[in-house]
């Protein structure tokens, strides 16, 4: 795990995205391992698996807390096999149903245009039966570019060009 600051990336409305303190780890094992956050992900990964994960660099990712400083989730902007940039992202169950999940994407999407200015393209893949998650795709403008099966089941992928950055209304995916 990478000893990083715990700093402040972005901040929205409600929401705090900041990178990965050694002082997150059980959350981020809880996101690993717990089967109803894991449902659409391949099931809960293996105490090995975590183990190594937690011996791991995870400063790559953004946890996302709100104001009092109670993490709901986690975002990573990243490589895909196809080189392109992907969204991926994992909230606690608690906290879902809040808008926090698309209020922390939609400002993931704002800080990839900075942090990757020649990337034309990002996307995101969720198993088509993750219906919280296809819908939080589309209200962030993304548009279902490809299926097919993976880990036993059917996955989406989802893609948005540039410009991704949220219009003036604040709204997602409308451009300037």
């Amino acid at each position: 795990m990478g000893t990083g600051s715990g700093e402040a990336l972005l901040r929205t409305e409600r929401l705090l995205l900041r990178e990965v303190r050694r002082s997150d780890l059980p959350v981020l094992e809880r996101m690993w391992q717990d089967p109803v956050m894991r449902r659409y992900l391949g099931g809960p990964v293996s105490d090995a698996v975590a183990t190594e994960r937690s011996a791991g660099d995870h400063t790559g990712g953004m946890m996302v807390a709100r104001g009092s400083g109670e993490v709901v989730g986690w975002c990573h902007l990243g490589r895909y096999r196809t080189g392109d940039l992907e969204l991926s992202y994992v909230f606690l169950p608690e906290w879902w149903g809040r808008g926090y999940a698309r209020e922390a994407c939609a400002a993931a999407l704002d800080l990839a245009v900075d942090r990757f200015p020649d990337d034309v393209r990002l996307i995101a893949v969720t198993q088509e039966a993750n219906l919280r998650s296809v819908r939080l795709l589309e209200a962030l403008g993304m548009v279902r570019v490809d299926a097919f099966e993976e880990f036993d089941a059917r996955q989406v992928l989802y893609a948005i060009d540039r410009p991704w950055q949220r219009g003036a209304d604040g709204g997602p995916g409308a451009s300037p």
